[in-house]
């Protein structure tokens, strides 16, 4: 296909090592006027690509959208006259662990070189769905006041039963401290002060709640509740254990992730069948009655669905049937989609490598049927709904950050070309795109 020979080009650029050259250099907004002229804009409203059009950055903030020469600039304006590239919103990936290992797989310079590659690749924000939040906080202040190249980084604090616990990967983002007993990661159960423990929550700087295992239904419907009563999200898989997707839905989570997962409404002994014969599993195999109103449940709610279709492609292949088509019965549905990787991209040293959100995009169509333009929206507007942003991200408009990135081809006609990347606009700062930042 021609996006995944895109994706594969891009792949083969020369390779300059990250650490011999200043592409992750943190770079700050001009404190004056910045001008992109000539541009194709979609902007993520739902709005058509719109030609011929300037995009006004002023600091961290786009201060105006009109057609060229239709306005005058500003005295002083810098402009960058950039005719028939193709601009659109700052993408986000809204499935990411960039701090679990802090001593090992997620150290600092590890993540660091995860995040700048993401960055160059047109990821200006992520979220992070559970992980040290001593580690994140940190991340998340250098990256917004620009003293790291990273997107800005929104993060959850976790919570789960205290059976979960045991699990080795609690001990290390836990480290130093007792796994359930922090507030960024904590054992709740009937007799948890949930109003004090979301309370804590806060206190690390996480914006969401993770529910994650060994709960009960009962616990899943009081977090939530409280959760959002002291304004946290909620986020969640589309099971959690013995909680059934129907019921993790009702209770009012903002977000449910992993298209394998809404399956289990079928029971232990249906998804069992089913796994065993995954390979003949297509999207009629959802429409049935069960399944239309678990995903019509979601579409009345407002539910945002996040496939990770991505993490179906490796070791989890025997389930890509069912990811796949659990997403297309979803999408056809009108349950709202988002783009999330739960893979952000390589740490390990050496040149440019892509992040995998565009491989995600490029499955959102192939595999979920999603239009390109509801691809799109699933990086970009929808996604800024999964870390409560779409007021201030998400779109290109007058007052919202100026994330913004700049291809050199149309992701309308060809998926794939949301990674022929030139240029990355965040929160003003500009930086090259990856694919041509070695050049």
């Amino acid at each position: 296909m021609k996006s995944f020979a895109v994706i594969a080009a891009l792949l083969l650029l020369p390779v300059t090592p990250l650490a011999a050259q200043s592409w992750c250099t943190p770079r700050k907004a001009d404190a004056g006027y910045v001008a992109l002229t000539g541009v194709i804009l979609w902007d993520g409203t739902g709005a058509p690509a719109q030609p011929g059009t300037t995009i006004l950055i002023h600091g961290e903030r786009i201060a105006g959208v009109f057609q060229d020469g239709m306005q005058p600039l500003p005295v002083g304006t810098t402009v960058r006259a950039l005719p028939g590239t193709f601009v659109i919103p700052g993408l986000i990936d809204t499935h990411v662990h960039v701090g679990s290992d802090v001593s090992g797989e997620d150290s600092r310079v590890r993540a660091g070189r995860r995040l700048c590659r993401a960055l160059l690749g047109g990821v200006t924000a992520v979220r992070d769905m559970a992980g040290d939040t001593r580690a994140l906080a940190s991340m998340t202040r250098d990256a917004k006041v620009g003293d790291m190249a990273a997107p800005d980084i929104y993060y959850a604090a976790l919570w789960a039963g205290p059976a979960f616990f045991s699990d080795p990967r609690t001990a290390q983002a836990s480290a130093g401290e007792v796994p359930g007993s922090m507030p960024g990661m904590r054992a709740i159960d009937s007799t948890t002060d949930l109003r004090q423990a979301v309370a804590e929550a806060r206190g690390t700087g996480a914006t969401a709640i993770k529910l994650y295992a060994a709960l009960t239904p009962a616990l899943v419907d009081a977090a939530t509740a409280e959760a959002h009563r002291q304004g946290l999200l909620v986020w969640a898989h589309a099971a959690i254990g013995q909680v059934t997707p129907l019921e993790v839905v009702s209770a009012g989570v903002d977000v449910v992730s992993h298209a394998s997962l809404p399956a289990r409404q079928l029971g232990r002994d249906g998804y069992a069948a089913l796994l065993k014969d995954s390979a003949r599993v297509v999207e009629r195999t959802f429409a049935t009655p069960m399944f239309d109103s678990l995903f019509g449940e979601m579409r009345r709610r407002g539910t945002l669905f996040d496939p990770t279709l991505f993490i179906y492609s490796d070791e989890r292949q025997s389930l890509q049937p069912i990811a796949a088509a659990v997403t297309a019965r979803a999408y056809r549905l009108g349950v709202t989609i988002v783009a999330g990787t739960d893979s952000l991209g390589n740490g390990d040293e050496g040149g440019w490598q892509a992040p995998n959100l565009h491989e995600e995009l490029r499955l959102l169509v192939q595999l979920g049927g999603l239009s390109t333009s509801d691809a799109l929206a699933a990086a970009t507007r929808n996604a800024a709904r999964t870390i409560g942003a779409l007021e201030g991200r998400g779109t290109i408009q007058p007052g919202k950050l100026a994330d913004l990135v700049i291809l050199d081809g149309d992701p309308i006609a060809d998926i794939g070309q949301a990674g022929a990347v030139r240029l990355v606009v965040k929160r003003g700062a500009i930086y090259p795109g990856g694919p041509t930042a070695g050049r």
